[in-house]
């Protein structure tokens, strides 16, 4: 993989004259100059098991600073070292606000003219360019990689997220939280992690995804998804009539909402709220997405009789599996 990306940047470059490449140096420098002291090196610790995390994230408006949940997960103490060398300690650090199934975290700090970054709101096309900046264990400052963006099927089935994106360049052991902006200095997300055994490839968190978990992280603290206790997949009379007929239900948790109402494995739920419902991911995203307290209204076929039932939306627990966009996890 990395030496088909190095061959594709060798077939670009080698079509450049030396004015281009000057042009190009100038501008990942006018890039790095710009958001470079936006970005904070982070040391999580745990201090009963000893346990140190290393990562990475940027400044945003109003003193907060965006990184991943998977850096600051049942940590004790958190350091983060900005670019012009002043620390910020824990004592400084006025919330942690962390939402494990985007992986998105915020860190609110005192505020000390810290300088944000811009998040990159529209979609993100196949093969634009993606700069890395972040602080490896060899580099000196920040180390900047170019790579390409592109998109990926992963994820996307939950109300606030989005579907990761792919970066693509040299294999830099970078630390989680990494930013990855593009030519203008936008950022277009942060490094999550890689598939294993692929070199040169690294998921990004979009920043698409940050901006809605973000908002509801410093409004509400943390983000509430809407949950009725039902396991569902598309029916084999739907798959086999291309249809778009409904999920069937699967399995119904005791105590839940679904289960008070008397749903049952076998009913196949064919609309939310009059809308049609023609997959189990568009059924989590409407019900994920649904204030919990609301009451909504399921269309239910059960034995080819046609009915409705009015469900009470509750929170949705914890899926207990340790999965993030776990595609397996209750409704």
């Amino acid at each position: 993989m990395i030496l088909l990306w190095l061959f594709s940047m060798m077939i670009v470059i080698g079509g450049c004259g030396q004015s281009s490449l000057q042009g190009l140096e100038e501008d990942l420098a006018q890039v790095v100059m710009e958001v470079g002291p936006s970005v904070v090196c982070i040391m999580a610790k745990n201090e009963s098991s000893g346990e140190v995390r290393f990562g990475s994230g940027v400044i945003l408006l109003g003193g907060y600073i965006l990184t991943t949940e998977n850096i600051l997960d049942n940590v004790d103490n958190i350091t983060m070292k900005l670019q012009d060398g002043r620390v910020i300690n824990d004592q400084e650090i006025i919330g942690v606000f962390c939402d494990f199934e985007t992986n998105v975290s915020l860190i609110q700090v005192e505020n000390k003219e810290l300088k944000p970054v811009h998040l990159m709101e529209e979609g993100v096309e196949n093969g634009c360019l993606g700069i890395a900046l972040g602080n490896t264990k060899y580099s000196k400052g920040l180390n900047v990689s170019l790579g390409t963006v592109t998109k990926s099927w992963i994820g996307g089935s939950d109300a606030y997220d989005e579907s990761l994106l792919i970066w693509q360049g040299p294999a830099v052991p970078y630390h989680g939280g990494t930013p990855i902006f593009n030519r203008n200095g936008d950022l277009l997300g942060l490094t999550e992690g890689k598939p294993e055994g692929e070199d040169g490839v690294v998921f990004i968190l979009p920043a698409r995804t940050c901006v809605r978990v973000n908002e509801v992280l410093k409004k509400e603290g943390k983000v509430k998804r809407g949950w009725i206790g039902i396991f569902c997949e598309r029916s084999a009379k739907c798959e086999k009539a291309k249809t778009s007929e409904g999920v069937l239900i699967t399995k119904v948790l005791e105590k839940s909402p679904a289960f008070k109402v008397g749903l049952n494995p076998g009913d196949r739920i064919v609309s939310f709220n009059g809308k049609p419902i023609e997959s189990s991911a568009q059924l989590r995203r409407l019900i994920s997405a649904t204030e919990v307290g609301s009451h909504v209204l399921l269309s239910v076929i059960r034995r080819g009789d046609n009915g409705r039932t009015n469900v009470v939306i509750k929170t949705a627990e914890h899926n207990g599996l340790g999965m993030r966009r776990c595609p397996h996890r209750a409704i």
